[in-house]
């Protein structure tokens, strides 16, 4: 059951982010993380191409971590799925990047921007890219962080945006009015 569980959300997680690297060790601990963005709290939605949706509610739960429930919603607003994170940044060059920890103790990573008052992007760092470029023995803290130090800047190594917008917030309505003229 349990290796099912994990299949079932690796896949959840690539439908989310695209494809994602994945690690078991994360770039930073909680309390080495970055004071949290607190105009990250809320509930958020991402509206998709094919009428699907992903809903985000995010809440602080320590000094420099979130607590993220993700809800997949699909073109008739039926859920497709539910998954909790612990998400906390760290700073390498100049670049924030999450550490996204599954509940099986994995990591993804990811940036974010503002694009708007009420509207971020995240961005996930690529399997493809890591699995190619990030050959070591074996996967360390120091080691992960020291590839991604120079790297975390370089557009090439992340998956695409996936922009959000703050749920029942202008912005979020004009998407919402748009996406029902489209037939979605």
């Amino acid at each position: 059951m349990k290796k099912q569980y994990f299949i079932i959300l690796l896949f959840l997680s690539i439908l989310f982010f695209g494809c994602p690297y994945q690690s078991d060790v994360e770039l930073c601990t909680y309390e080495e993380a970055l004071k949290t963005d607190k105009n990250l709290e809320g509930n958020w939605v991402a509206f998709h191409d094919d009428g699907s949706k992903d809903e985000l509610f995010i809440e602080k739960i320590a000094k420099s971590v979130l607590q993220v429930s993700h809800k997949e919603l699909d073109k008739n607003d039926r859920s497709k799925g539910v998954n909790k994170y612990r998400v906390y940044g760290t700073n390498l060059n100049g670049t924030i990047l999450f550490n996204i920890e599954t509940k099986e103790g994995k990591y993804l990573f990811a940036k974010y921007g503002w694009t708007g008052k009420n509207e971020f992007y995240i961005q996930t760092i690529e399997e493809e890219y890591m699995t190619k470029n990030f050959v070591v023995d074996s996967v360390t803290t120091d080691a992960l962080k020291s590839f991604l130090f120079d790297r975390a800047s370089n557009e090439d190594i992340y998956d695409d945006k996936v922009e959000f917008y703050r749920k029942d917030s202008p912005e979020y309505e004009k998407v919402k009015m748009f996406m029902k003229k489209s037939g979605f």
